[in-house]
């Protein structure tokens, strides 16, 4: 974060005032929303949360070195600019900001995939350009303004990811940011507890679209077909990607080593470190955004983004190739995973899957159908935890998975691991994060350790 705002500078951008008068050699450079990782120089914004107040950090803010702090009562020891949101003000503060910065702005939702995708377009970019990029996944309405503020006066791109569980989050956000170029990766039934339906998600991820100047650029997912008809909407310019687009996938392959072997048009070959199809989609999003800003080269920048960005966190246990992807879940990165695992080198094939979480009313059919989906998949054993996993596995059984197990705990998972996994076998480790699927794997080694 490169900010340099004097304290009158920044009651100009917040609409506020400070409580006493600015010191000459006030300067802000930085902003946090956290004490634990503030810098001095920094202006704290007391954001409440729902087990804490801000203003209760404060005074810890200024012992750290914060230069003010954007609160709602006055009764503090430094220079504070009240008001009764700091979250509103922090994302007045961050509109503001982008303002003053020329970065041509690339908005990325969906409902998988908006990392991934955002990685790649950064580190493609980032080989001819000057590039800033939402950090991890603080895409909220939190997350979205921090992100901004990384933002300069010098910066090409910022590549900045927009989240939503509810709608009219992503039109706000777009808002803050102002993307002149976007993309929404894909629709899949995701926090449906906020949205409703797919529908509903299909809608409120539109907001993206609907946001975009016409004189921008939107690229289309020619493979989704709730994307599609977002671009038959936009009224700018579109750039189509995937089946029938104008950059589009030929033919997959995988080389001896297990690497992704793609043949790509309009630029031709590409050998890249991936182990899941579904990726395909963010490559070639990535090939569209690359050739419309004079991108050459593609493969040494996209290599790079794989291994940095790989979600599966690959490592070998007793011999045994373990694919640690618990980071979340929804069912379209369900299936995504399993497709992995399938592909993946190596003797059986064993899924140990934690529930899906904000699915509504359709969560038992959901998982369900990632129990049918797991059996098509002709993989050697599944093993599901949570409130959810007998019905994923009945499905699973009645399709042909005759190896499916439902597991009442991650202890009863990892002692089915001591029993039964052997060398050579490929373990995927996927949930939603309240699951803690990566728990099966710690206790599954204290097992092994303790017998040694």
């Amino acid at each position: 974060m490169s900010l340099c705002y004097t304290l009158d500078e920044a009651a100009v951008l917040l609409g506020l005032h400070l409580n006493m008068e600015a010191p000459e050699d006030s300067v802000i450079k930085g902003v946090s929303t956290d004490t634990r990782t503030l810098r001095p120089g920094d202006l704290f914004f007391a954001l409440n949360g729902e087990n804490f107040r801000g203003d209760d950090f404060v005074e810890e803010a200024f012992r750290k070195g914060a230069v003010a702090a954007v609160t709602e009562g006055l009764n503090h020891s430094g220079p504070v600019f009240q008001t009764s949101s700091p979250l509103t003000a922090l994302q007045q503060m961050a509109k503001e900001h982008r303002k003053q910065c020329p970065a041509r702005i690339i908005g990325i939702t969906g409902s998988c995939g908006k990392t991934t995708a955002k990685d790649m377009l950064a580190t493609l970019l980032s080989s001819e350009y000057l590039v800033e990029k939402t950090q991890g996944n603080l895409n909220n309405d939190i997350g979205c303004p921090l992100s901004l503020f990384r933002l300069s006066r010098a910066t090409h791109f910022g590549i900045i990811e927009l989240g939503a569980n509810h709608p009219g989050e992503i039109r706000m956000l777009a808002q803050l940011a102002r993307p002149e170029e976007g993309v929404v990766t894909l629709i899949a039934p995701a926090h449906l507890e906020g949205f409703g339906t797919v529908e509903g998600v299909a809608r409120a991820k539109s907001e993206l679209m609907e946001s975009l100047p016409h004189s921008g650029c939107f690229y289309v997912n020619m493979d989704d077909p709730w994307c599609r008809r977002m671009g038959e909407d936009f009224r700018g310019e579109s750039i189509r990607f995937g089946t029938g687009g104008d950059v589009y996938l030929k033919n997959i392959d995988f080389d001896d080593d297990g690497e992704m072997v793609l043949k790509i048009h309009p630029i031709g070959t590409l050998r890249l470190p991936l182990r899941i199809r579904a990726h395909v989609s963010h490559v070639l999003l990535a090939v569209a955004v690359g050739l419309r800003h004079g991108i050459l080269s593609f493969e040494e920048p996209l290599r790079e983004a794989c291994l940095l960005g790989a979600r599966f966190q690959e490592s070998i246990f007793q011999g045994i190739q373990i694919l640690d992807d618990s980071y979340n879940a929804n069912p379209t990165s369900m299936k995504a995973a399993l497709e992995g695992l399938r592909d993946y080198p190596g003797k059986r094939k064993i899924a140990i899957v934690g529930d899906m979480y904000e699915l509504g009313d359709t969560a038992k059919l959901l998982h369900e159908k990632i129990g049918s989906y797991a059996a098509s998949l002709s993989l050697d054993a599944l093993l599901a935890l949570g409130e959810y996993g007998p019905a994923l596995v009945a499905r699973a059984q009645a399709e042909g998975l005759t190896e499916a197990r439902a597991c009442d705990s991650h202890g009863e998972a990892a002692q089915w691991l001591l029993d039964h996994a052997r060398e050579g076998d490929v373990l995927l480790f996927k949930g939603s994060r309240g699951m803690k699927m990566e728990s099966v794997f710690e206790q599954w080694k204290a097992l092994v350790s303790s017998q040694q």
